[in-house]
């Protein structure tokens, strides 16, 4: 697998034909207060994943990965390696490429400052694709560069792999390592496996713990362009190619990317980073742009063609190269996931767990699907659903309840499980973009397919709500 590959690779997340299941992730929901990260130790994941019966296959690359260990009121939370550098510093493809290659941040930009009144300038280097040059990677990537203690440690990564691979006789197998950076007073949202009074974390799914050192941002890229208008013809292209084909990756290690400013951006199962203060964001652009506003006319000059399994890349960029690169959007500038009004929902969750001991409840969280409206709140974040997965001897349901801090109103939706995850997966999707298509409504005509149970909100303390679920349920 190319380092590429690393923003939507989660751990505990089942995988079938190449695609991730989403819905059918394996732990449960916690929250954690932080008070300084870099207060813990390392292990190894053998040592750690014993005491959760957590299988390893037996493989030493999986026993020898390096976790991180650390304590939040009286509970010892473990965390790989790997994920903290994937959540951190893989949120596309560029930056992960980036982290193996020495000084990989400073290839990205011609030039970065920040002067005394706090004002921080970036001009992203041609390499950097047009797609990824967004006011919110534009935040990160100076909040990751101009803090000493994120560079240091996004630094790490490369210096500990090189460092191993000159004292190991393996080229393969090596695993990554991080410098934990000094992070203070953040909340973290997870998904992990609890045993007693110790959490694996499988998912770091997102943190308040971004805080620039700057107050405003100079961004500059050869894609930002003042745009010139001109009263001439503007050319259409008819086209009958599916924007939404399949993707294979390309495995021919003699093949390489080629260069491509305006590569296509796969939306992904984001993870999200909420900023302690906004930075302005000020476009500043050093190239013109001729915009045509009279008449159209028609050209099948381009790539037409149907639908098909196109070959694409991830790894860097080069001159001659011949395959299609594509980019990841892995991060979404927000709020933590927990603050969606569904707080109550997980209260009730707790005590389901709590009282009915026969039955094993976990949560997690999916986005809804785009293309409406409804895949968004009002303030920009993509609207979220809590799926509880919840096992008792006989039978397995989902419980489904959609994020509404908007107010608006749907009912909590019970489902069974047929059994097989790729066809809960489907399911459960196809419930969602249905939902959305009907504006926040749940599609009558497909419920009337399967077995399910509708339950209506009312004004009720979490107690009352969890009696009334569990009548469904048992």
């Amino acid at each position: 697998m190319p380092i590429g590959v690393l923003p939507i690779l989660k751990i505990g997340v089942p995988y079938q034909d190449g695609m991730p299941l989403l819905t059918q992730k394996v732990g449960t929901l916690f929250e954690v207060r932080v008070s300084n990260f870099k207060n813990g130790k390392s292990s190894k994941a053998i040592d750690v994943c014993r005491n959760f019966n957590y299988f390893l296959h037996k493989k030493p690359e999986l026993m020898m990965q390096n976790m991180w260990s650390f304590k939040s009121d009286e509970i010892i939370y473990h965390i790989p390696q790997t994920e903290i550098i994937r959540a951190l510093f893989a949120v596309n493809k560029t930056m992960s490429n980036a982290l193996f290659r020495p000084n990989g941040l400073d290839f990205l930009v011609n030039r970065i400052s920040m002067n005394e009144d706090l004002l921080a300038t970036i001009d992203f280097a041609d390499e950097v694709p047009n797609s990824i040059v967004t006011d919110d990677f534009a935040r990160y990537f100076g909040w990751i560069f101009l803090h000493p203690e994120m560079k240091k440690s996004y630094s790490s990564v490369q210096s500990n792999l090189y460092g191993e691979m000159t004292v190991s006789s393996k080229l393969k197998g090596i695993q990554p390592e991080v410098v934990i950076p000094k992070m203070l007073d953040f909340r973290l949202t997870a998904r992990g496996i609890k045993q007693n009074n110790e959490v694996l974390i499988l998912e770091w799914i997102g943190s308040d713990i971004a805080n620039p050192p700057f107050r405003e941002l100079e961004l500059r890229h050869k894609s930002i362009k003042k745009r010139i208008y001109s009263s001439d013809k503007r050319k259409m292209r008819i086209s009958n190619k599916d924007k939404d084909g399949e993707y294979e990756l390309n495995e021919n290690n003699g093949e390489r990317s080629r260069e491509d400013t305006n590569q296509l951006v796969i939306e992904t199962d984001s993870t999200q980073l909420a900023f302690r203060h906004l930075p302005i964001v000020n476009r500043i652009s050093n190239h013109e742009q001729k915009v045509n506003h009279g008449d159209d006319y028609i050209s099948n000059i381009g790539q037409g063609g149907g639908t098909q399994r196109r070959t694409v890349a991830l790894d860097e960029a080069l001159f001659g190269g011949n395959i299609k690169p594509i980019e990841f959007k892995n991060i979404e500038v927000a709020d933590t996931f927990m603050n969606y009004g569904l707080e109550k929902f997980l209260k009730m969750l707790n005590y389901l767990s709590e009282e009915r001991e026969i039955l094993a409840v976990s949560v997690n969280f999916a986005y809804l699907p785009l293309g409406r409206k409804f895949s968004y709140l009002s303030d920009g974040r993509r609207r979220i659903c809590a799926i509880a997965k919840v096992k008792s001897k006989n039978r397995i349901l989902f419980i489904l309840e959609i994020a509404v801090p908007d107010n608006k109103s749907i009912s909590t939706m019970i489902v069974s499980s047929s059994g097989n995850m790729k066809s809960d997966e489907k399911t459960i999707n196809d419930l969602l973009t249905r939902l959305i298509l009907w504006g926040g409504s749940w599609s009558g005509e497909y419920l009337m397919k399967m077995p399910h149970f509708r339950i209506r909100h009312s004004n009720e303390i979490a107690r009352h709500w969890m009696a009334r679920i569990i009548k469904y349920i048992l």
